[in-house]
């Protein structure tokens, strides 16, 4: 057993033993660690990459919020980083898309990058989104990976948005059943301090759990999109992928293999940035 399996599975027992004592404060601890992103350092390329973008710290609830602006174009695209990640993710797609045609748009998320904050939660990652498109206009594009993915979709059926001509979707999880069963797994939490989590996260979060359905979800997709994800990402089934594009008929499915799900590859690269760059079709 590793050191940070030995160190997850205590945690757990701990956690395991204060929800079975201690029922509320136990929930509302291991609600608070699902919803808080490990701390990570800032790499050398990732600093000098965040430098080249017209950069602005905006107050959200208290906490600094950076944000990024690539260009001047004038057709604007927004891209959103998912958990434990942060706007460097975006180097290859930026460096692909920058000159003339498009100002590109990217925030830190809470508790992630050069951002404030320690946690992390999809309804205000959702609320982020809508302040930053609020008052820019119709969008070319937006892009979102994983739990970005997830705010994206959350944000358009819970928040006016302006109008989105394409969608890019990568590994997106359409509930959070595989995240949180990845969290359980991890620290071997037992069903009675799930529910306690649970039932925190409800509290939580505004118009109940229901609100992450997928009928929900896409309600309000009309535009074209791209949906891509991984055969072998080990945090989000695919099958998450073709369950969302069931429901879309505008989407093109793209499942590739051996990328994982972080999906680095210059083959995506090039498949998102042409999708968005091609004309978009009049609707009839």
């Amino acid at each position: 057993m590793s050191k940070e399996t030995f160190v997850y599975r205590f945690l757990g027992m701990y956690l395991n033993a204060l929800t079975r004592f201690w029922p509320r404060k136990g929930g509302k601890t291991v609600f608070k660690l699902f919803c808080t992103p490990k701390p990570r350092e800032i790499n050398r390329e990732e600093l000098e990459f965040l430098q080249t973008a017209s950069q602005s710290d905006v107050d959200f609830h208290g906490q600094s919020i950076r944000t990024y602006t690539w260009g001047t174009g004038p057709k604007k695209v927004l891209l959103v980083h998912g958990w434990q990640s942060l706007s460097a993710r975006w180097k290859p797609l930026v460096e692909m898309l920058i000159g003339s045609e498009f100002t590109l748009f990217a925030f830190d998320a809470p508790g992630h990058g050069l951002s404030g904050g320690k946690q992390f939660t999809i309804p205000e990652n959702a609320e982020l989104i809508h302040r930053m498109m609020n008052g820019q206009g119709n969008f070319e594009a937006v892009v979102g990976h994983s739990l970005g993915s997830l705010s994206l979709l959350y944000a358009s059926s819970r928040h006016p948005l302006p109008e989105i001509k394409k969608w890019v979707l990568m590994a997106p999880p359409i509930s959070l059943n595989d995240l949180v069963s990845l969290f359980r797994k991890t620290l071997c939490l037992n069903p009675g301090t799930m529910h306690r989590m649970t039932e925190e996260m409800k509290g939580s979060t505004p118009g109940g759990l229901e609100t992450f359905e997928l009928a929900q979800l896409a309600r309000n997709l009309s535009s074209p999109g791209l949906i891509i994800h991984d055969k072998e990402d080990d945090r989000v089934h695919y099958s998450n992928a073709k369950q969302l594009a069931a429901v879309w008929p505008q989407a093109r499915l793209l499942i590739t293999r051996g990328m994982g799900h972080r999906l680095r590859s210059t083959k995506v690269v090039l498949q998102v940035s042409t999708f968005i760059m091609e004309p978009t079709k009049k609707r009839n």
